[in-house]
């Protein structure tokens, strides 16, 4: 299923996105915004908008993942695809073991809401 992502869906990905990773310098930003232009067809001026904007904000894991199912309209299928390309994060990151706890509970919380 091919989805129109809103604003809303792209910020809070993004949130999660700056939630997971340790390293948010622009070697590492310029990969992320390559996974998510291909995964949730971001521009480039929106990834950097959307980034600069929550780069030292506090996140709300919760609410994020709840607009994120809800845009998903539950689809079990779209809800997975969209926690792999969370793991790639990780994974262009450097994938330490902080980050990937970080990812497990975005996981499960991801999990619980299904």
């Amino acid at each position: 299923m091919i989805y129109k992502y809103t604003k809303e869906f792209k910020v809070a990905a993004t949130g999660l996105l700056l939630e997971i990773v340790q390293n948010k310098e622009s070697d590492k930003k310029q990969k992320y915004y390559k996974l998510f232009q291909k995964e949730l067809n971001m521009l480039s001026s929106e990834f950097e908008n959307i980034f600069s904007l929550l780069l030292n904000k506090e996140i709300n894991v919760d609410e994020r993942v709840q607009l994120i199912v809800k845009e998903l309209d539950n689809h079990r299928h779209e809800i997975m695809h969209f926690l792999m390309m969370l793991n790639r994060c990780i994974i262009l990151d450097g994938c330490d073991m902080e980050s990937y706890k970080r990812f497990e509970n975005i996981r499960d919380t991801f999990l619980a809401k299904l």
